[in-house]
């Protein structure tokens, strides 16, 4: 009796892995969709069944700038993850010192300081009117949070608006004390939101480091990395005013040194979301429109290292805007309309906006071993192979409007 009941419990294991293998066998591109594809309502938001695995520690959104429906998703995708996901910090492509003002302001709710910081925008891609409610949307937002589930911003970019940076970075300033004879001029112009001084200030705190320490206070480490930031810019600036090819990695190596430098500062379970220009956020390497070079090491490729702490535990979530063409039966696709992504394997959906979650069970979209890849050639699998090495979640979103320009009211 021992005998057979031993052998029934094998059969039955065997059987169990075998509906799990089946559970597994790869979908149709038609099957896939069909089963994850799930229409956006922005005032309703997302679910966790719609945006399906969430096993991540950094999300990021990729977007083209100054589009209301960026607007519309960042927004949705905050309170998502916030509310479901326990995000309490945004990343930016923000300079440091404007993430330091923008943070005070969603706390304090303080309008001069966030009217300073449009104004400088002026030229902008983010001088936008949309740019202006987001954050006044956000600072409501937070207000409604409990006082220990507050959201954060850091901002991980290089210091391109130096009044607004050296405003955020006044901000750090400990006002109980009286700046060193030696530094207090400089400190005064900081506080001045003086664009000039935030040129001088890694001169100043290399010089007078217990001084700097001082007046910082308890904020002196981000001091600290807000001075290579800003050394970081002065690169930028020179390599891109004599047409280096390689300007713009200077940003994603500041952005990936600056959120490493952030992890360390914050508890070791916190989590990420940040919305960014589409390049940073592509996870592998790939020539497009905008990036022309083979070897851009960008943001989110960093972040999948094998140094990097959260390797493994980064989400990209790319935003496909979609526009109507001239002909009524084409899309046009941007912001990169490449033969990488194959963008006709969603092209039932171009009408409405649609999450697909690229990275669940049975997905096509997942690079698989030589044996599948050989059992696909000539299939319609085969031209979606591998998408989720570049992003783990796509978003459909037709026919976004650009956003109107600041208007001071």
């Amino acid at each position: 009796m021992k005998r057979w009941s031993f052998i029934l419990a094998v059969i039955l294991i065997i059987s169990f892995c075998f509906a799990g293998c089946q559970n597994q066998q790869m979908l149709s591109v038609e099957e896939y969709n069909a089963k994850y594809a799930k229409t956006i309502d922005f005032e309703k938001g997302i679910d966790d069944k719609t945006f399906g695995n969430a096993d991540y520690r950094v999300f990021l959104a990729g977007e083209y700038h100054a589009q209301t429906k960026g607007y519309q998703t960042q927004k949705m995708l905050i309170q998502y993850f916030h509310e479901e996901q326990d995000v309490d910090y945004l990343i930016c492509e923000l300079g440091m010192g404007q993430g330091f003002l923008l943070d005070d302001y969603i706390q304090t709710g303080n309008e001069e300081n966030l009217i300073f910081m449009m104004e400088e925008l002026e030229g902008a891609l983010a001088y936008t009117q949309d740019e202006y409610q987001f954050w006044k949307w956000l600072y409501d937002y937070n207000q409604q949070q409990p006082e220990n589930d507050k959201l954060h911003i850091i901002g991980l970019d290089i210091e391109f608006q130096k009044k607004t940076s050296a405003r955020g970075l006044s901000l750090l300033l400990d006002n109980s004390v009286t700046p060193a004879e030696e530094i207090q001029p400089l400190i005064e112009r900081i506080k001045e939101s003086d664009g000039a001084a935030v040129k001088e200030f890694p001169q100043a705190l290399e010089k007078y480091p217990e001084q700097m320490k001082e007046v910082f206070g308890e904020n002196f480490p981000w001091a600290e990395q807000y001075a290579k930031n800003v050394t970081a810019t002065e690169k930028f600036f020179e390599l891109n005013q004599s047409g280096g090819a390689n300007a713009h990695q200077i940003r994603d190596d500041k952005m990936t040194d600056n959120l490493f430098f952030a992890m360390e500062q914050l508890p070791e379970d916190a989590k990420f979301f940040g919305q960014f220009g589409a390049e940073h956020i592509l996870q592998s390497e790939m020539i497009t429109t905008f990036v022309l070079q083979e070897n851009y090491n960008r943001f989110a490729m960093q972040l999948q290292e094998d140094d990097s702490p959260v390797k493994g535990k980064v989400c990209s979530i790319y935003l496909a805007f979609l526009k109507k063409s001239q002909s009524p039966r084409s899309t046009t696709y941007y912001p990169m309309n490449e033969s990488e992504i194959p963008v006709d394997s969603f092209q039932d959906y171009y009408a409405q906006d649609t999450f697909i979650p690229l990275d669940e069970k049975g997905s096509p979209f997942t690079r698989y071993g030589e044996e599948q890849v050989q059992d696909r050639e000539g299939s319609d699998n085969k031209a979606a192979m591998g998408l989720t090495n570049y992003f783990q979640k796509i978003l459909l979103l037709p026919d976004s409007e650009a956003c109107e320009p600041y208007q001071q009211s």
